[in-house]
C-alpha cells in the first residue's frame, strides 16, 4: 500500500507504531480534560454524563473482573510492610500481618474470595499468555529483537507504570500534610514532595507523567500486544480471538498489575509507597517532559476555558518575565504544531482505512469512534482529578 502522504519508507516506519496517536490520546483525550478539571471542578462535574460514567466504573468494580487488584495489593503490602499513613502522621498503632482494614478482611474470611479467585485466574491466563506470545516470537519487539529483550522490558515498565500510578495519587493526597511530620521517618518522601510541591510542579508533573504513562504503554504493547492472526497455547478460536486477537489478557495484565494494584496500597500508604529513590527520578522525568514542551498546548485551553469562564488561574508562582512568557508561548506554538501535524496523520490514516480497526467498519464510522472513545476517557480522566 502507498504511504500516507507519499512520505519516505523511513517516515512511514516512524508513523506505523502509533506514536502519533499517541500524542493525541495524552493531549486531547487526557490532559486538556484533566486541566479544566482541576482549573473548573464544579463545571466539569456539572456534566450529566460524568454521573452516568461514575455508575459505570461501579459496576464494572462490582463485577469483580479487576479484583485480584485487591488480592496482590495484599500481598504487595504484607511483602514491603506498607503502613498507613496515620501510623506515622497521628501516631496509631501499626499494622500487622493479620487483616485489620476492611478489604483486607474480605480477602481473607468472605464470600467476596469469589471475585478474587476469578479475577486471579484471568490475571494468572493473561500473564500465561502473554509470556507464550512474547516467547513464541509473536510480537513486534520480540520478533525484531529478541524474546528476552521483550521479557524484561514489559515486566520493567509494567513496574514503572505502577510506580507513576500509585505515585500520582500520593503526591497529590501529600500536599495539604505538613512535611515536618514525615521529614525523619520518610527522608526521600521528602523528596519528592518538596520538588512537586513547590510552586505549580504539581500541576507540570502531572502533564508530564501523563504522557510518560502514554509512552509506558505504547512501548509495553510493542513488547506484548500479539502480532495479527497470532494464536498461542492452542486455545479454542474464540478464546484466542478474545485474550489474544483484541488484547485482552494484555489488557488485564497491565490493569491488574501495572495500576490498580499500586493504587490500592498508594490510597493508605502514601509516604511509605513513594519512599523510594524510583519515585524521585520518576518525578523528575515527568518534569523534564513537561518542560520540553511537547505538551503545552493543553495549557491554550486552559487559558480558554479561563477567558470563558472569568475565573482566574490559580498560581502558586509570581507572574512570568518577559523572557519567560516568550519561552513558554513559543513552546505552545510549537506543540500546537506537532499536535497539529498529529491529528493531520491520524485522520489520513483512519480515512485510508489503515489502523488497526476492525475489519468491515466504515472509514467514516472509525473516525466517530475515534472521538467519541477520545471524549469518553477524557471525561474519566478529568473526573478522577
Amino acid at each position: 500500500e502507498p504511504n500516507i502522504f507519499g512520505v519516505s519508507d523511513g517516515l512511514q516506519e516512524f508513523f506505523n507504531p502509533g506514536l502519533l496517536g499517541a500524542v493525541i490520546t495524552t493531549l486531547v483525550a487526557s490532559l486538556m480534560w484533566r486541566i479544566i478539571a482541576s482549573s473548573f471542578p464544579l463545571a466539569f462535574l456539572s456534566n450529566p454524563l460524568i454521573y452516568l460514567i461514575i455508575r459505570l466504573c461501579l459496576l464494572l468494580e462490582a463485577s469483580g473482573v479487576c479484583s485480584a487488584a485487591w488480592v496482590t495489593g495484599r500481598w504487595n503490602k504484607k511483602f514491603v510492610s506498607y503502613q498507613p499513613d496515620e501510623v506515622y502522621l497521628e501516631g496509631a498503632e501499626p499494622h500487622t500481618k493479620a487483616p485489620v482494614t476492611r478489604r483486607d478482611k474480605d480477602v481473607d474470611i468472605t464470600v467476596t474470595v469469589i471475585k478474587y479467585v476469578y479475577s486471579m485466574a484471568l490475571l494468572i491466563f493473561s500473564v500465561t499468555v502473554v509470556m507464550a506470545t512474547i516467547f513464541g516470537e509473536k510480537t513486534k519487539l520480540s520478533q525484531d529483537g529478541h524474546p528476552v529483550l521483550a521479557f524484561f522490558v514489559i515486566w520493567g515498565l509494567i513496574l514503572w507504570l505502577a510506580m507513576m500510578e500509585g505515585g500520582q495519587g500520593c503526591l497529590v493526597g501529600l500536599q495539604p500534610i505538613e512535611k515536618d511530620l514525615y521529614d525523619d521517618s520518610h527522608p526521600i518522601t521528602l523528596k519528592s514532595t518538596m520538588l512537586a510541591h513547590k510552586g505549580d510542579n504539581m500541576e507540570r508533573f502531572i502533564v508530564g507523567r501523563q504522557f510518560l504513562v502514554v509512552l509506558v504503554v505504547f512501548v509495553t504493547n510493542l513488547s506484548g500486544l500479539a502480532l495479527k492472526d497470532t494464536e498461542v497455547l492452542d486455545l479454542p478460536k474464540t478464546v484466542n480471538d478474545i485474550f489474544v486477537g483484541s488484547g485482552v489478557a494484555m489488557i488485564l495484565m497491565t490493569i491488574i498489575l501495572g495500576q490498580l494494584t499500586a493504587q490500592v496500597n498508594a490510597a493508605n500508604c502514601m509516604l511509605d509507597f513513594i519512599n523510594t529513590y524510583f519515585m524521585v527520578f520518576t518525578t523528575y522525568v515527568s518534569l523534564a517532559i513537561e518542560f520540553s514542551g511537547l505538551l503545552h498546548s493543553v495549557y491554550l485551553v486552559q487559558i480558554f476555558f479561563s477567558k470563558i469562564t472569568g475565573q482566574a488561574i490559580d498560581s502558586n508562582e509570581p507572574p512570568r518575565s518577559a523572557v519567560q512568557n516568550l519561552f513558554f508561548w513559543g513552546r505552545v506554538l510549537m506543540s500546537t504544531v506537532i499536535l497539529a501535524i498529529s491529528f493531520v496523520v491520524t485522520l489520513s490514516a483512519l480515512f485510508a482505512g489503515k489502523t488497526t480497526m476492525w475489519d468491515g467498519v466504515p472509514e467514516a464510522v472509525s473516525v466517530i469512534v475515534f472521538f467519541v472513545l477520545m471524549c469518553f476517557v477524557g471525561m474519566m480522566e478529568g473526573m478522577q482529578i
